[in-house]
């Protein structure tokens, strides 16, 4: 495994005219942000600017498991899984790129390739050289040193020390107004120690390009990304979310990426649907979680799985159904809130040796809920024709429409299939907390199963009658009767151990209407 490959593409082919022209000499200029688009903004979330330059290189066999051992292991015996054994010792470095030094371990090391023109361990001499005109603080220093120190061929007598070149610079940015003031498009040139001749500059340049920005209204001008439609209608939002039946074919729009920010010869766009960490539920501004199993593409866990579009221009995708998996009984979505991520990729080339690496995530928070639409798609076989599948239908004449059905999430075709028990007022007996005290009083309830997720929501109602022809909702003023609601179910208890009279009660369900569509300006 080359263990740079982690870090950028490798360089396969450089500009002739560069006289640091050498295939293990790279610089990345990279600039990250993350966006998560509201009913009202796209709010900027978080922010940096990087530049990490190397010069050398080394290859490890990646299928020996033993790699990163604290003691030496000689070859396998018989082979494999480890047939060259330890070749190569690293007294200092992060073979792996996780952030974590592994100083002081052996490798099965395939090959070395020497620094070339950069010196090692010198990164009090590594600077920003010039810069486009912005906010940006000068001079630039604080570089940090990860250069690796790999003693190879180990089992032999001619061991060769290797330093190999490493240098990072990272600046993080909380607000979007400090990133837009000081990292700018245009040239930049920064200045490294040459190999040999530490004092002596050797000056990289590198072109940052345009790219998509979160939206945002600029000389009374909206630019920028912008998630703008859900299957050819105007974003919909409740509580901070968009919400989407994950039976159903979801068509996402957006607008912002044009040929001005956009390079398809080196631009990648992937789309993808995380999870949100549990707590606080209903809070569309929590963070990703990272080790779940993403929803869209749910082939990899944890999280890692994402779909590379066409092409970076495109301006919609589709999430085909049956991508996100259901959990329950036939008919019900899964429930949940995700984030729909649409990740921009960069990697442009700017000379024979410098890349521009950046990077914008675009986020819209998503929760699942149950439409009758999607609900039919699964409920009924295939070719069922429109008049069997309308709400008002009645295709197994039980004498339950459709709409009831989904409500219910009963068999639409199947008039002997099970039924939820109609609901029965039943006492419960009073209990007292400890043997000493009073029994509390009984009192009588029922309880009415919800439509978990409904959309167009419904509104449950308990009403009362003494002769079946007027009715009356019960409030939560009513002396008599209290209603307890939850997500799942609706109940009605009485306040009273003792019912007197003649009454009678129902559950009156109303589909409230849909919000209006997001106005796009």
């Amino acid at each position: 495994m080359n263990r740079r490959k982690n870090l950028f593409a490798v360089v396969s082919a450089l500009v002739a005219s560069t006289t640091l022209g050498h295939a293990d000499l790279y610089m990345g200029f990279t600039t990250n942000r993350i966006y998560r688009q509201a009913p009202d903004a796209v709010n900027y979330r978080e922010g940096s600017f990087r530049i990490r330059l190397f010069d050398g290189n080394w290859t490890y066999d990646a299928g020996c498991p033993l790699n990163g051992s604290a003691a030496y292991y000689p070859p396998s015996n018989p082979l494999p899984p480890c047939p060259l054994g330890a070749t190569g010792y690293l007294v200092g470095g992060d073979a792996d790129n996780d952030g974590n030094r592994d100083d002081f371990t052996y490798w099965s090391v395939i090959d070395v390739v020497p620094a070339f023109y950069i010196a090692p361990n010198r990164a009090d001499l590594c600077s920003l050289y010039s810069a486009p005109p912005s906010e940006l603080p000068r001079p630039i220093g604080a570089f940090t040193d990860l250069t690796d120190t790999m003693y190879y061929n180990i089992q032999t007598e001619a061991v060769t020390e290797y330093r190999l070149t490493d240098y990072v610079y990272e600046r993080p940015y909380t607000t979007r107004g400090e990133m837009d003031a000081q990292v700018v498009t245009g040239t930049y040139r920064f200045s490294y120690p040459r190999l040999g001749d530490p004092e002596t500059k050797v000056v990289i340049p590198v072109e940052y390009y345009p790219i998509p920005e979160g939206r945002l209204k600029r000389n009374n001008v909206w630019q920028g990304h912008y998630f703008k439609k859900l299957n050819g209608q105007g974003l919909v939002w409740q509580g901070g979310f968009v919400r989407m039946d994950p039976r159903l074919p979801n068509t996402f729009e957006w607008e912002g990426n044009s040929y001005d920010n956009i390079f398809p010869g080196t631009d990648q766009l992937f789309l993808s649907m995380s999870r949100l960490v549990a707590a606080p539920a209903g809070d569309p501004t929590r963070p990703i979680d990272a080790t779940a199993q993403t929803y869209y593409p749910g082939f990899v866990a944890p999280g890692t799985s994402r779909v590379l579009l066409q092409n970076p221009l495109v301006n919609s995708a589709v999430i085909p159904p049956g991508m996100i998996p259901i959990v329950g009984p036939v008919g019900t979505p899964p429930a949940g809130e995700g984030m729909l991520r649409l990740a921009l990729v960069r990697n442009m080339p700017s000379g024979g040796i410098s890349y521009d690496t950046s990077g914008r995530t675009y986020e819209l928070p998503i929760t699942f809920v149950n439409t009758y639409e999607g609900w039919a798609a699964v409920r009924f076989p295939p070719g069922t024709s429109a008049a069997l599948r309308a709400p008002t239908a009645d295709p197994d004449k039980d004498g339950f429409i459709n709409s009831r059905e989904w409500t219910a999430n009963t068999n639409p075709m199947n008039a002997a299939a099970p039924w939820p028990p109609a609901p029965a007022l039943a006492f419960v007996q009073g209990r007292s907390l400890r043997s000493t005290d009073s029994a509390a009083s009984g009192y009588w309830e029922t309880k009415h199963q919800k439509t978990v997720n409904a959309w167009p929501p419904i509104q449950y109602q308990y009403e009362f009658s003494t002769d079946l022809q007027n009715w009356s909702v019960v409030g939560p003023d009513n002396p008599d009767w209290a209603v307890i609601e939850t997500e799942e179910e609706i109940q009605i208890r009485s306040r009273h151990e003792t019912l007197t009279g003649k009454g009678f009660l129902r559950v009156k369900e109303t589909t409230l209407p849909e919000p209006a569509p997001e106005v796009v300006e």
